[in-house]
């Protein structure tokens, strides 16, 4: 394995929707990891409507980077509903077994991490200041 290659990968996963557009916020945060971290094993995966799901993300993850041996899945939700608390966890579970050379694990959803909050709370307040 060229010491390049990367052991860790991760999938942003989001709902997905019939609108071809609504992806697109998904996609340039991967594009903007990419980006950032060009020999990042990392992609884009979705609940519904939306190519790929999960499972054949994880395949094609793999498939790009078979050295992986942990994948972080992303939740892009902001709230901890029905998806992320019992849905996500499941497909995972599904998943496990296929890939029993990998770790596979959910991070927190994106709603959860106090960063987030934080940076929308600040510009919730720079609305506030130019309404004013």
């Amino acid at each position: 394995m060229p010491p390049s290659s990367p052991a860790f990968g991760l999938i942003l996963l989001s709902h997905g929707s019939k609108d071809p557009v609504w992806r697109r916020n998904a996609e340039h945060l991967l594009a903007q990891v990419q980006q950032a971290q060009p020999k990042a094993a990392v992609a884009c995966a979705y609940l519904d409507w939306c190519d790929p799901p999960l499972g054949p993300a994880v395949a094609q993850l793999l498939q790009a980077h078979p050295q992986l041996q942990h994948i972080t899945i992303w939740p892009l939700l902001f709230g901890v509903g029905k998806h992320a608390s019992e849905d996500i966890p499941a497909l995972v579970n599904e998943l496990a077994p296929q890939y029993p050379q990998l770790k596979l694990q959910i991070a927190p959803a994106m709603g959860e991490d106090a960063r987030v909050i934080q940076l929308l709370a600040g510009m919730a307040g720079e609305y506030l200041q130019a309404a004013s």
